[in-house]
């Protein structure tokens, strides 16, 4: 294979990878769909009723109950299924929330610069200083507590990272020509916000939502666990590890279950991250080796792990003076 045709394929293999998302992206949003899937039956057309009795208690997996029962003798794959469309709810609508408000913030601050932004990023810079869940329980315990509340409380506590992730990119957009030139034009401030920098930081965004959203699945059900969060009737995940810890000898099922939606949604969600990174952050040209670079710049190249591009060329051009003597 010469040289030339070599680099074409790496770059017809590049630009591939580059239109299709990767793995990550597919088993992450797999994950989230067969959760919803699964919530959506258990939800329309359950098989049992997830707050009545209709089994003994504690019973262990069988055929009438694929995931056994509680200590009330309810349903546990009911149950969990509705607890992971809760929590699957939560995460998102919270993180949505965050986005609305810190995208907002992030780019007034970016786009008018000076007083505009030094006071929005001191707000954020003392956000950012509070835990996230101490914040959360204040607010839940001023606004009381529900999905709805625990809903607020975790988009108002998030909000201020999107505010900073959003203010970077578009602090070096508004120097941009298209940018200048709808200045320029008349174009009013918002106008130039929505229609000109808004579409241009889309990648960063979705990024940190689906980054937001893992971590509030987690904090979701640290709440729920103390209390705070999803009240009864209604599962919840941190709250049947909280209400079933009595029975983790006697049925370990009912500690471990739990346990697995909460992990399997919180790695969901960062697969989802992973994936838009990857397939939306900018690629490097394809570092292959194609035989031992010749002379002192191949060389050089090699040595200090520059491009495959500039091995080739300082190849091809050693090559050059043996060509022209046959």
């Amino acid at each position: 294979m010469t040289v030339t045709r070599a680099i074409a394929l790496a770059k017809i293999d590049g630009r591939r990878r580059r239109n299709g998302f990767g793995p990550a992206f597919w088993s992450g949003s797999g994950i989230l769909v067969g959760i919803l899937l699964l919530a959506g039956w258990m939800t329309l057309a359950p098989p049992y009723d997830p707050f009545a009795a209709s089994g003994p208690a504690l019973a262990a997996p069988s055929l009438d109950h694929l995931l056994g029962t509680d200590n009330l003798g309810r349903d546990n794959l009911t149950r969990l299924a509705l607890a992971a469309r809760t929590s699957l709810l939560i995460s998102g609508a919270a993180a949505l929330l965050g986005a609305v408000i810190g995208t907002a913030l992030g780019l007034v601050a970016g786009y008018f610069g000076r007083w505009v932004d030094a006071i929005i990023m001191r707000i954020v810079d003392a956000a950012l200083a509070l835990p996230a869940i101490l914040v959360a329980l204040v607010v839940g315990v001023v606004i009381g507590t529900g999905p709805w509340p625990l809903i607020i409380a975790l988009g108002l506590v998030f909000a201020p990272g999107f505010a900073r992730v959003m203010r970077a990119p578009v602090i070096a957009l508004r120097e941009r020509d298209f940018v200048l030139a709808a200045t320029l034009s008349g174009v009013r401030g918002h106008r130039v916000i929505v229609e000109h920098l808004l579409p241009n930081v889309l990648t960063p965004l979705f990024v940190q939502f689906a980054s937001v959203a893992s971590q509030v699945v987690l904090i979701e059900a640290a709440l729920s666990y103390l209390g705070q969060g999803v009240q009864a009737p209604e599962p919840s995940a941190g709250r049947m590890i909280s209400e079933f810890t009595r029975f983790m000898q006697v049925q370990p099922l009912l500690i471990v279950l739990p346990s697995l939606v909460i992990i399997l949604l919180s790695a969901a969600w960062n697969l989802l991250a992973d994936g838009l990174q990857d397939h939306f952050a900018p690629r490097r040209e394809p570092a292959f080796s194609l035989g031992r670079p010749r002379g002192r710049r191949g060389a050089a190249a090699a040595h200090h792990g520059t491009s495959s591009r500039t091995t080739i060329d300082a190849a091809s051009t050693d090559d050059a003076p043996e060509k022209r003597q046959q």
